[in-house]
């Protein structure tokens, strides 16, 4: 009787032993069993609200659970990444933002404290066919046309700036032609646009934005600081081929708060490849936005960032 009594003890003692330390196994397979919220650090209406807006709505159909689009604009992404960093790490909560946000504006504005590892970067997704942009009806049709007219007139160039690396795009041109930008801060590529299109302001920056405004013939590009001309507008130059020595790729992407089990980035880094990769997907991103899709893993997005602050570093020392 003892011996019987003792033997199921130990049955019963193993069992709740098995279930113990099965209960995370069966917690971590589930994920995601609830919704999960996606910060995006951009206005509504732009690219990057565009593309965080679509893919979460594949994501949401793939994993079985709503991704609910949650607007954090401000500072080119970095008021969205403040609010990220500090948001429970179990892969209910991301980020989507610009790549600027963590390679670059930290650089350039030291009440940002955070760094590329404070954060579980989940994949890059997409790229802007970005420009310089003037109404289409000014003076100007290149870029030296534009400097060459502000050296003659002296008056002040205005420009409208939402993101870091068009500040540093400002600083690059100034430093070689000597032409004074006024720089307005916006909030949004959306708001520069209109701001050049009502004739408040001179130029400004866009990210894919421009892009419908130049097809209707109301803006007109001048140059691009992508390192390559665009495949889709090949007659605009880029920054590099007129002498500037500047070159930046804003790439949007997907990151979440440090500390993200492995097994819930495993999830949502296929669910975002198999989202960025479905053609219906694509179809809005390239033929609506003229964005480029460059996808890549959590690994080699630590890896991009990390080498895109390296390589923007000493362009900031030297332009400080």
């Amino acid at each position: 009787m003892h011996t019987s009594r003792f033997a199921t003890w130990i049955l019963l003692a193993l069992a709740t032993a098995l279930a113990a330390l099965s209960a995370p196994l069966a917690m971590a397979a589930s994920f995601p069993d609830k919704p999960i919220t996606m910060f995006i650090g951009f206005n509504p209406g732009g690219a990057v609200d565009t593309t965080g807006r679509v893919i979460a709505d594949k994501m949401s159909k793939i994993l079985g659970q709503p991704v609910v689009a949650v607007t954090k604009s401000g500072g080119g992404g970095t008021v969205m990444a403040a609010q990220l960093i500090n948001a429970p790490a179990d892969g209910y909560t991301i980020g989507m933002g610009a790549s600027a946000a963590y390679t670059l504006t930290p650089q350039i504005n030291k009440d940002i404290t955070f760094k590329i590892d404070d954060f579980t970067h989940l994949a890059t997704l997409t790229y802007p066919s970005d420009a310089i942009v003037v109404k289409a009806d000014s003076p100007w049709k290149t870029l030296d046309d534009m400097i060459q007219s502000v050296k003659k007139s002296g008056r002040p160039l205005s420009f409208a700036s939402q993101v870091s690396a068009s500040r540093l795009m400002v600083m690059a041109i100034t430093e070689k032609s000597g032409v004074e930008f006024k720089v307005i801060p916006v909030k949004g590529g959306a708001v520069g646009i209109q701001e050049v299109l009502g004739g408040h302001i001179d130029s400004t920056w866009s990210g894919s934005g421009w892009t419908e405004q130049v097809r209707a013939g109301k803006l007109r590009a001048l140059a691009t600081m992508s390192p390559e001309r665009m495949k889709d507008y090949p007659d605009i130059p880029t920054l590099l081929e007129l002498g500037y020595n500047f070159s930046f790729v804003d790439t949007f992407m997907l990151s979440a708060p440090k500390g993200v089990p492995a097994d819930a980035v495993a999830k949502l880094s296929a669910a975002i490849k198999q989202a960025i990769n479905d053609p219906e997907v694509q179809k809005i991103l390239h033929d609506k936005l003229k964005l480029l899709t460059k996808y890549r893993d959590a690994k080699e997005t630590l890896a991009f960032l990390k080498k895109q602050y390296a390589d923007v570093e000493p362009l900031v020392k030297k332009l400080k």
